[in-house]
């Protein structure tokens, strides 16, 4: 049964308007003896028309043939290649196809055919990819290549990479190939489309921002031109600020792309559209698969928008990955995708590619996690470059992610030590980007450089860098760094005493953020605002703000809460509620401190002192703004403003000589970093020092150390040493000096040993007073007949404040219960007079001390299992086994939450230490517990790793 011939399959595609691409001319022309030319790319990339115009502007005699999937037959591949060749030679032609049985005849007769042609013929095989499949075609095309004179050229144009043999064709230099990335569009001929071809004079920012998201993808700037072709510069303006979102190119994609794919292949799509990089195997964990790879190199085979980069990494394009991320977004919930971003998140870590898995957890918003692997982080790798690579790859994460919407903790999670070296780095990329006129690109690393200013301390800079990024942002209706730029200079007006003009930015960012639903920024809108009304102390308007931001956080952003604390904290302060204000700065610290970010715990400590400051508590007050200087001490204006509640508070305590010598370090940081504003702050200060009782510290847990007025005290004389150890391990009792003999000096005459003791308390005496006269007047060694005291009233002494923080506490875990027991593990810094292990009196103290840091250490680590910050707990379960090695049960309980866990690693490495150090070192059997216990969580393969 013979067909009859389709010919306008035959026909040459009529002129498009794009316009020449000399630099693919070029190319071609480069291969004058090429046999065979192959054009390999994805849908949209202009093959079709770039061969046609080609042909036509050269004026080449040519045989095009538009294949489709009938010719994956022989006879009707060379029914349309003869009658092709017909037409070519004017000569007659069949209208009917081939009839099968003559196939070797006709393939005989067309070889010969071409193997005599003298003069130029091109031979076009447009979309092969529908005949691909067919090996008789590959076989039959390799013939004909093979066979036809020097005078003919075959083009290929497929989306697949044939199934050809070019291997002879390389080596005898008759062969090329243009690929997508060939293909693409350069910037320059681009700029060359849209501005000579079709005379729209769009600025370099719009040509760079269409060529970036489309990487060159030609059939999007058709579409794109249909859009704004008729579109003025204001209205461009508002179309860049939600590109690429352009209707008319998804509906492309769906058309020519997705629903041409299997179900299978759609939804493997769009859950990989969470990766930038596609890597088979983290894929298979993600999915539950094991096929990833194959599925793969299905899709680059088949030219679906994916590709190999320079170094090798499978990546989709970018716009074709937006694409599938949005109609992803359609089909789930963002919690799933924030689900699936932290399981890819854990993934990564347990791959140890922590720069994925922090960016992963940052997109899921899981804060905590994200700053324990920026600490991981900050330890492996040189901080800028590793802070460089973050910058970039937060963005490449999320592609619907703001470019400033995670600025601020991405700043906070900065190591110190990066701060001066990454702000040179961004200040020579914004030089770069200002010569290339990328103002898109500028508008917001001006932000990012802002706020590192901001934070650092320098305000000047900061403030002319937002006010540039908000030039540029309110221009390309960029609104989430719009609503940034303005919350952030409210706070700098704040800070410089222009309330009018900081609440006139503040409540600008707020309707911005308002209109479009920005969460992030509506969050920090609100508690600019609510700071700005307490600083008129209008706690009544401030409440409103701050609650409706507490409400917001809690649900979309947590990383937001210890500000939100802060500043709740700060509204009972004024409003004198110093419970609540206490309750909530101790929550806000708590999570600054499980961010272990330097920024968050200056921030939150700060204001927790002050409370605490207002209601006369000045040890704690103290405690805490010292922790705020030290965490502050590289953020210039946070730390100026921490020495000025530190002034206060010596002064309130009479010390004179220390608020004359804070106050004398803030007036020369103030002049050098230009904190003029700042000067009316300080109210000046007698010189004269005011008489103030002599501070002793005392530190005996870890490292003994001794402080009188916060200068280190060393007792050179033994016998004093150990007499001051008996005196505080007995403190605050009236021991009679016998006993005291007897425990100290156990050896020498009567004479000798009394002599011995006056001598070590003479002194001692001189060590811990230096200015006493006399030995009766002494404030901490008292004596009464025989009898002595050692005084620790006035005294500052760690383990008196140990003893009392894990003492005072509810039964219920509440959260100053949890703070004043993690203030207790925080002083633990070894065990009691460590460096002395061997005096028989501190062994008492020292084995209650060690059992209560146990017991302390035990009730947090249940605290946070029962929170599921597992991390947190199986820290302090190390801490327990770390100071008590000998106690089975801590071991026993330990390994059964990292099995529930399924941290089978980590159990298996806890069991063969508790393996090898009862059995090997105390020769006690606990296999067997060891063993029961992972049996019954169904973890029998683990136990091959114990003891190896």
């Amino acid at each position: 049964m013979t067909m009859k011939i389709e010919e306008n399959r035959l026909r040459l595609p009529t002129y498009s308007s794009y316009e020449q691409r000399s630099r693919l001319y070029d190319e071609f022309d480069k291969y004058p003896n090429a046999s065979l030319i192959l054009l390999m790319g994805d849908s949209g990339y202009g093959k079709t028309t770039f061969v046609s115009n080609y042909i036509r502007e050269k004026n080449l005699p040519t045989v095009w043939i538009q294949l489709a999937g009938t010719e994956r037959y022989v006879h009707m591949f060379l029914s349309y290649l003869k009658v092709g060749i017909c037409k070519l030679k004017n000569e007659e032609y069949p209208i009917e196809t081939v009839l099968p049985k003559n196939t070797e005849l006709e393939l005989e007769e067309i070889a010969s055919l071409l193997s005599r042609q003298s003069t130029p013929m091109y031979i076009v095989l447009d979309d092969y990819q529908s005949v691909d499949a067919s090996p008789e075609i590959g076989f039959l095309l390799t013939t004909l290549i093979n066979r036809a004179s020097s005078m003919v050229k075959f083009i290929v144009i497929s989306r697949v990479r044939p199934s050809l043999s070019m291997t002879k064709l390389k080596m005898e230099q008759k062969y090329m190939e243009l690929s997508t990335a060939d293909l693409a569009f350069t910037f320059e001929e681009t700029k060359e489309f849209y501005n000579t071809t079709h005379k729209l004079a769009l600025e370099d920012h719009e040509l760079q921002l269409i060529h970036k998201t489309t990487e060159g993808w030609i059939a999007s700037y058709q579409l794109i031109l249909g859009v704004i072709g008729k579109m003025n510069h204001q209205e461009r303006s508002l179309f860049w600020s939600t590109f690429p979102k352009v209707q008319d190119i998804y509906d492309y994609l769906s058309t020519e792309v997705i629903q041409s794919q299997p179900d299978d292949i759609k939804l493997f799509l769009y859950r990989t559209s969470l990766l930038p990089e596609l890597d088979p195997i983290v894929i298979d964990e993600l999915l539950g698969i094991q096929k990833s790879g194959e599925i793969l190199n299905h899709l680059l085979n088949h030219h679906l928008f994916i590709y190999r980069d320079g170094l090798g990494i499978l990546r989709y394009h970018r716009l074709f990955r937006q694409f599938l991320y949005q109609n992803y977004k359609g089909l789930v919930t963002i919690e799933l995708i924030n689900r699936e971003h932290l399981k890819l998140a854990a993934i990564y870590e347990g791959r140890f590619q922590l720069i994925n898995a922090f960016a992963h957890y940052t997109v899921g918003k899981d804060y905590i996690n994200a700053t324990k692997v920026m600490g991981m982080i900050g330890n492996r790798y040189n901080p800028v470059e590793s802070m460089l690579l973050l910058d970039g790859w937060l963005d490449e994460i999320s592609p619907d992610e703001s470019f400033a919407s995670n600025t601020l903790f991405l700043i906070r999670c900065i190591p110190l030590s990066a701060f001066n070296e990454l702000t040179v780095l961004f200040e020579k990329s914004i030089s770069v980007l200002q010569k290339e006129k990328s103002e898109l690109w500028l508008c917001n690393l001006q932000h990012r450089l802002a706020t590192i200013y901001l934070v650092r301390g320098d305000i000047q800079t900061a403030k002319d860098l937002f006010h540039k990024s908000l030039a540029s942002s309110e221009r390309f209706h960029n609104h989430t760094t719009n609503a940034l730029n303005l919350t952030l200079l409210a706070e700098i007006y704040r800070y410089l005493g222009n309330y009018s003009k900081a609440m006139a930015y503040v409540r600008e960012s707020l309707f911005i953020s308002d209109k479009y639903r920005i969460r992030h920024t509506q969050i920090q809108a609100l508690d600019t605002m609510a700071t700005i009304y307490l600083d008129d102390k209008n706690t009544e308007e401030a409440s409103l703000y701050i609650h409706q931001a507490l409400e917001l956080a809690q649900q979309f952003d947590k990383a937001s809460l210890f500000f939100v604390y802060t500043t709740m904290g700060r509204l009972f302060r004024i409003k004198e509620d110093f419970a609540k204000s206490q309750d909530w700065g101790t929550k806000a610290v708590a999570i600054a401190e499980s961010y272990r970010a330097e920024f968050d715990i200056g921030w939150s400590a700060h204001e927790l002192g002050k409370s605490y400051l207002e209601n006369g508590q000045l040890e704690k007050a103290e405690h805490f703004l010292e922790k705020a200087s030290h965490a502050s001490s590289l953020f210039t204006l946070y730390h100026c403003e921490v020495g000025m509640t530190q002034l206060e508070l010596y002064k309130k305590r009479g010390d004179g000589k220390r608020a004359a010598k804070k106050q004398a370090e803030l007036l020369k940081f103030l002049k050098e970093h230009n904190y003029d504003w700042m000067f009316n702050q300080i109210e000046e200060t007698d010189n004269k020092e005011e008489e103030k009782l002599p501070r002793l510290v005392i530190r005996t847990l870890g490292c003994f150390k001794l402080f009188f007025n916060d200068e280190q005290l060393i007792i050179k004389r033994s016998s004093s040493l150990r007499l001051l150890q008996y005196f505080i391990t007995n403190r605050n009792k009236q021991i009679e000096r016998d006993i005291i003999l007897d425990a100290v000096f156990p050896e020498g005459s009567f004479e000798t040993v009394h002599n011995q003791f006056h001598v070590a308390v003479s002194v001692l005496r001189k060590v811990l007073e230096p200015n006493l006269t006399s030995g009766t007047r002494s404030r901490f060694i008292k004596r009464s007949g025989n009898h002595y005291l050692f005084c620790t009233e006035e005294i500052d002494l760690d383990i008196e404040r140990f003893t009392f923080l894990t003492s005072v506490q509810d039964n219920h875990d509440s959260e100053d219960t949890i703070h004043n027991l993690q203030q207790a593990i925080s002083l633990f810094q070894g065990d009691y007079f460590e460096e002395y292990p061997y005096e028989l009196f501190l062994e008492a103290e020292r084995e209650r001390l060690r059992t209560l840091y146990i017991k302390t250490s035990r009730r947090l680590a249940d605290f946070y299992y029962a929170q599921k910050e597992y991390n947190t707990c199986f820290e302090y379960f190390e801490g327990i086994l770390k100071k008590d090695p000998d106690h089975e049960q801590s071991y026993l309980d330990y390994l059964e939450l990292l099995l529930i866990q399924k941290c089978t690693l980590k159990a298996s490495s806890i069991a063969s230490q508790m393996i090898q150090h009862f059995e090997r070192e105390m020769g006690i059997d606990v296999e067997e517990s060891v063993t029961t216990l992972f049996v019954k969580y169904d973890h029998p393969a683990s136990l091959q790793r114990i003891g190896n």
